[in-house]
């Protein structure tokens, strides 16, 4: 049996990391439950907690809430985080499972009458919301019907001391395993992991056919240790913090969930929902409370946002890369809950390259608007891509619109399921003449050093932009230069080309 190092891949050992970077607010006061909220809100940065509560928590935040962060959790650069992402999305891994005995996350054991839901910190995170709750649950489950693992994130409301509600109404995979359950009658057993390191918190945000298990170990890099849960199987990773056992059951949506700020920074509605029955609670012994920032009035700082970004980001990618175009970067802005928007830059080899790639990614689902530009765009910034869209969108031409598009439940501008979105080409024009009004102007840069005696002998090798003549001069002043061109001018030894350049007449 393999040997794992069950502190690598902990939460508290990368948050450890993220103080080392400067990446953490530490809070060593005393907090109260009701003001954890505010307090992760009102900083860019993670946060940790010291002694939260009556029952002294330990808790954090905001660990995957920034570019950065991701980039520390996969152990690369933030301007290599996408190709390390893609990396080891192609890269198969394996899990093993340990024993019991060797499991940290089962370091304390909870079951019977001992178990007690409100003495976990589920809180209130907005304030119209249901109840309390913990909002970084991350659901394990195998699909009774075809043995397939499967992971994802939830948030969890609580309802007494065993039982609890989690939204399953958005589509996903444990919604219609669990949906087949209740039409055979069956209870469905699940493990909810709170606590664990940024990939494992990836792998349960993202969704991909395939087993999803080992999707969180593909990440992660190396083979997952995982233990089954001691009251129902199912598997989990061994060097978590935290996990809840037990079943959904057979009733359905039977439950009143909600309702709860969601990830625009409105509030999601009352729904039905499906109820949980605890059977057992176990943790390492300085078990580390997690939780996220969900919603709120800054929707960059919601860790949803970065790792929905990230993920949208490799899909866009790659949908560009299929449709046979030279991509050279692309970025899903947090501020747009990391899916809806996209910007892509190309390099265009062709007339129609940047409607095709406009095209190319309003096929990816949930996207309502896409921005295009050049490869001298700066996707990551604003102001470049804003400055793009001033230049080189023409509405006439190079607005795509397209109806029926499906939408989130919970998206505040759903039309019955539908919308219509938009892609803006902000391409230059390859129709248009290569001339000065479409180049980009940038500051001047001169090598240095003297290669001419005059300006008569830098203009005898070619017409020259003044900056070259500058250089040609080794002249980092220019007055001078300006004064014997303009007598040059009167003279009629020099004059002037279309896009500016100076040269000799009769040249």
């Amino acid at each position: 049996m393999a040997e794992f190092d069950y502190e690598k891949y902990r939460l508290r050992n990368f948050l450890n990391r993220l103080v080392q970077a400067g990446e953490v607010e530490v809070h060593n006061e005393h907090v109260e439950l009701i003001d954890l909220a505010a307090l992760i809100e009102a900083t860019p940065k993670a946060t940790w907690f010291k002694d939260v509560g009556p029952e002294h928590f330990e808790m954090t935040a905001g660990i995957m809430a920034s570019r950065k962060r991701l980039a520390m959790a996969f152990g690369c650069s933030e301007a290599e985080l996408q190709q390390e992402y893609m990396r080891r999305l192609a890269t198969p891994q394996e899990v093993a499972e340990v024993s019991r005995v060797e499991a940290p996350v089962q370091q304390v054991v909870i079951t019977g009458d001992d178990i007690d839901l409100a003495k976990l910190p589920f809180y209130l995170q907005h304030e119209l919301d249901g109840a309390t709750y913990l909002s970084a649950a991350m659901d394990f489950t195998v699909d009774p019907k075809s043995g397939k693992p499967n992971v994802g994130f939830r948030r969890l409301m609580l309802k007494g001391k065993r039982t609890m509600r989690a939204n399953l109404t958005q589509i996903s995979d444990l919604r219609r395993i669990y949906l087949e359950a209740v039409e055979r009658k069956e209870t469905l057993p699940v493990s909810f992991v709170v606590g664990a390191h940024p990939l494992v918190c990836l792998g349960a945000a993202i969704r991909l056919p395939v087993n999803e298990f080992e999707l969180v170990a593909q990440l992660r890099g190396e083979t997952m240790p995982m233990v089954k849960s001691v009251s129902n199987d199912i598997p989990v990773p061994a060097d978590a913090e935290l996990v809840i056992e037990g079943y959904f059951d057979e009733r359905g949506y039977a439950e009143i969930e909600g309702p709860y700020g969601e990830l625009y920074g409105l509030y999601g509605p009352m729904h039905p929902d499906p109820l949980f029955h605890v059977t057992a609670i176990t943790m390492r012994k300085d078990v580390l409370h997690h939780t996220l920032l969900h919603g709120g009035q800054i929707l960059t700082r919601n860790d949803a946002a970065h790792m929905s970004g990230l993920d949208a980001e490799v899909k866009a990618w790659n949908a560009l890369k299929d449709a046979g175009l030279d991509v050279q970067a692309v970025h899903a802005p947090p501020s747009a809950v990391g899916m809806h928007h996209i910007r892509a830059a190309i390099r265009q080899k062709q007339a129609g390259d940047g409607r095709k790639a406009v095209e190319a990614l309003l096929k990816r689902p949930l996207v309502k608007h896409v921005f295009v530009v050049d490869e001298d765009i700066d996707v990551f910034s604003d102001g470049e891509v804003e400055r793009a869209m001033c230049t080189r969108f023409r509405v006439g031409k190079d607005l795509i619109v397209e109806h029926g598009h499906r939408t989130l439940t919970m998206d505040p501008t759903s039309d019955h399921g539908e919308q219509s979105v938009a892609g803006f080409d902000m391409t230059r024009d390859l129709s248009e003449p290569d001339d000065l009004i479409h180049w980009s102007s940038y500051s001047p840069r001169i090598s240095g050093g003297k290669k001419a005696a005059s300006v008569r002998e830098a203009l005898e090798s070619g017409p020259k932009f003044f900056m070259g003549l500058m250089d040609a001069l080794g002249d980092k002043d220019g007055r001078a230069i300006a004064v014997e061109l303009g007598t040059l001018q009167d003279q009629g030894i020099v004059g002037r080309k279309p896009n500016g350049e100076w040269f000799l007449e009769g040249k």
